[in-house]
This record gives C-alpha cells, structure tokens and sequence, in this order.
C-alpha cells in the first residue's frame, strides 16, 4: 500500500461513515409503517425523484463503462453509451405512466408478473431480476475494488469491502427511502465533482485539441463516426440499456414511491438531461487513454488511472470520492430492489401468510446475504463492461413479455414464458461466442416474435382491473 492509499482509505472511511449516518437518522425518522420500508412513503417529490435517477445511473457503469468502451471501440461507442443510458429514462415514462395507473399499490415486478401471467412465467422473470441485480451490485463493487487496488497499492478486496459492508449496512436498516435519501446526496455530490476533475484533467493536458491529436497519432480509426466496431458497440448498447432499464426493479420501485406521475415524469425528464453530458466526460478519459498510449492493467480502470496520471494528488482524490459516490448510489438501489424481490416475491410465495414486520425482518436478512455474495464475486473482477452487459441480456429476453403484458390483454402466460425461455436460451450462447449484437437482437427479436404472433392467436382477454384488485400495499 502506498501513501495515496492510506489517504484514500481515510477520505473513503470518513465519506461512507457520513452517508451512513445521514441515511439511517433519515430512515428512522420517515419509517413510518413496513410499506415504507419497500416504497419510501409513497410520496417522494420531484426533487428526490431526480437526485435518485441522476443518482442511480452515474453508477460504476457510467464511471468507468463509457471509458472503457471508447479505449475498445473508439468515440462512437463511446457517444452510443451516453445515448442509450438518457434514451432509457425517455422511453421509460410512458410505461412509468402505466405502471402507476394499473399498480397503484404496487411493489415489484414480480408481483405484476405473477398476477399477470402466472407462476411459471413469475419464477422465469425472477431469474431474470435477481440476475440482473446481482450483475448490477458486483459491478459496483469491482469499480470501487480495482480503483483501490491500482491507485492505492492494496488487494481488490479492501476497496470492495470500504464501500460494500457500509452500504450494506445503511441499506439494510432503511430500505428503500435510505437509498433515495443518500442518492440525493450522492447526485448533489457526484454531478459537480465530475465536471471539476474533467475540467482539471484537460487544463492540464493542454486542452482538447492535444488529447484529439495524440488519439489521431496512436489510433486514428477510433476517432471516425463510422468505425465499424464502433457503431456496433453504439447499436448494441442502446438495445441492451433499453431492455435492462425497463424491467429494472430499481425503477420500477421508485415509479411506486413517487408521490404521482408527474413526479415520475420530470424526474426522468431531468435525469436524462444530466446523465448524457456526464457519460460523454466520463467516456473522453477512454480517449485520453489512448492519446497518452496507456496500456491499461485492466480494461475497466482506463478513466481512475487517466485521472490519476494527468491531476495533482488532490485532484485524484476527488475522483475517488466520485467513484466512492458512484458505488454507494447504484449499489444501494440494487440492494433495496433485491430486498423487496426476495421478501415480498421469493419469500412471501413460499409463505403467502407472512405478515408485513416478517415481511421487512425478511427483506433485511435477504440484504445482507446477497450483499456478501456479491462482495465474494467482486473479489474475483471481471471486467465492469462485461458483466454489466450479460445483465442486460438476460433482461433483454423478458422485457417484451413484462412491458407488453401491461397493455396487450391477449398475451398468455404461456406465451410470456415460451418468449422469455427462447430468447434467453438462444441469447446467451451467442454472447458467450463474442457476438454481442446479434444476442441482444435475437434475445428481443424471438421472445417478441413468439408473444405478439400468439396473441393473434390467443383469446386470453385478461382484464387489467384484477391487478388493483389483487395487489395491494403491504400494511
């Protein structure tokens, strides 16, 4: 461990101890019933609202992915990231409407699905969530474990445990409303530090036109807008953001605590705005990487080392405490989303009886298990890109099925299920081959191929009114 080390692990410790502070005097104090433990109230504003999106998209994703995707395959990958990740939160406002009209009490997906299609299809999209969020969290926790390792000189598993054990804990006692409150903290944070090391960073380089010439002197194809692998990347990451976010149990639990729609609305509106500028600045230290001939120890940590080489020690730091920010925010929501997952869907099927003070002691319990799961795969750090994107695959598969059952009456069980099971098991194989666009396409393609033709077919006419009916709040 070398001296930035110690200095990070003491601005790290005392940020983490702050947020968790702040996060549980917040929870004790809205914790007014066990709904809210799940749903924060159910009248979160539009200022929370916004803090919270911002907040869980500039996670380690945005962080480091970007980067690493133009250090790979140049600026149209790069500009491709950034779109996809604001396109998402646009796309997902009409469903939020709908959502919020047909699950006013609503908690999970899962309990969408189960009322709506059954329990076979409701234990496929399980698979599929849980999935889903465990990628999320350890790609969170990979990004704060190799910033650490290569910044500070210490093992992988001292930064994974600084950031994952207080996240745990603070998530674990407040649940949901812990997660939105320290988001808005984060965002607050999280936004200008960005800006301030970005603009650092390239003062000290020289400015944009040295970073564009070093990229043009080292690997010139990179900086084309039709570079092949490029507009590949572009192509594919928008489908694959798209289909992950709109059948994310994190977003769907905040259309649930929204105090109405138009909360939802303008804080989508608004996080979209923010998050495009931020993915792009993000994405430009891959670039600067290549300017400066970096060869990266690992594909992830392009934008910490750039950061690293091209600030003073304390501009460095600052972009620690960004990727500190950056972790704690996507990895609380992924914790609270599994929370009320594996309480209110996995364990509440099993035991339809449980009350709501069983149903939080459960949420809690389940927290703290998937978290150190998720701590002991981290370890392991593969690459944040990756795992991220074999997340939204398995997304990929359902998110027709999910979002089209809540509009299209005629879509069966069977027919959601017979669509997810082929898209994932035609998918995968082709991601595991390296052929990452044409997974995602046939993912999507075949499960909507298979649901929208049977539906022609079918003469279910599932009526919309049982779900208000059927799923209700926790209390």
């Amino acid at each position: 461990m070398n001296t930035f080390g110690l200095y990070m692990i003491l601005f790290s410790v005392l940020l983490m101890v702050a947020i968790s502070v702040l996060g549980y005097l917040f929870s004790k104090r809205q914790m007014k019933n066990n709904d809210s433990y799940f749903t924060a109230g159910r009248n979160i504003t539009v200022a929370f609202m916004t803090a919270t999106f911002i907040a869980y998209a500039v996670g380690t994703g945005l962080i480091f992915s970007p980067a690493e995707s133009a250090y790979l395959d140049g600026m149209t990958a790069m500009i491709g990231y950034a779109l996809a990740l604001s396109i998402a939160y646009i796309i997902f406002i009409p469903i939020s409407r709908r959502i919020k009209q047909l699950l006013p009490e609503g908690n999970t997906i899962g309990e969408f699905v189960k009322a709506r299609y059954g329990n076979v299809m409701f234990v496929v999209v399980l698979f599929v969530i849980i999935v889903y969020l465990f990628c999320l969290l350890v790609a969170n926790l990979i990004g704060a474990g190799i910033a650490f390792q290569y910044l500070g000189g210490m093992p992988i598993y001292a930064g994974v445990l600084i950031i994952g054990v207080p996240v745990m804990i603070y998530t674990t006692y407040g649940g949901l409303g812990a997660a939105i409150f320290t988001n808005s903290i984060q965002a607050l944070l999280l936004t200008p530090l960005l800006f301030v090391v970005a603009f650092f960073a390239f003062r000290n380089l020289g400015g944009t036109t040295v970073v564009y010439e070093g990229v043009m002197e080292n690997a010139p194809e990179l900086m084309s807008i039709f570079h092949a692998s490029g507009m590949e990347f572009a192509l594919m990451i928008i489908i694959a953001v798209c289909s992950a976010e709109l059948l994310n149990q994190a977003l769907w639990q905040r259309v649930y605590s929204a105090k109405d729609f138009n909360v939802v609305k303008k804080g989508l509106i608004n996080a979209s705005v923010m998050t495009f500028p931020m993915a792009i600045i993000a994405g430009v230290f891959g670039l600067i990487a290549i300017s400066m001939s970096m060869e990266l120890p690992h594909t992830s940590i392009g934008t910490a080392l750039v950061a690293h080489n091209v600030l003073p020690e304390w501009g460095s730091m600052l972009f620690v405490l960004v990727i500190v920010l950056a972790t704690t925010s996507t990895g609380s929501d992924a914790l609270a989303a599994f929370s009320s997952t594996a309480s209110l869907d996995v364990v509440k099927s099993l035991v339809p009886n449980m009350d709501a003070k069983a149903a939080v002691k459960v949420g809690r319990i389940s927290t703290i298990v998937f978290a150190v799961a998720a701590m002991l795969v981290a370890f392991q750090a593969p690459s944040i890109l990756q795992i991220l994107l074999f997340a939204d695959l398995v997304a990929a598969a359902a998110v027709v099925p999910v979002i089209a059952g809540l509009y299209n009456r005629d879509i069966s069980g069977k027919l959601a299920t017979t669509g997810t099971v082929f898209g994932l098991v035609l998918g995968i194989p082709l991601y595991f081959m390296g052929e990452n666009l044409y997974s995602f396409l046939v993912a999507i393609v075949i499960s909507s191929l298979i649901v929208f033709i049977g539906a022609i077919f079918s003469k279910a006419g599932y009526n919309f009114d049982q779900l208000k009916e059927t799923i209700k709040n926790l209390d």
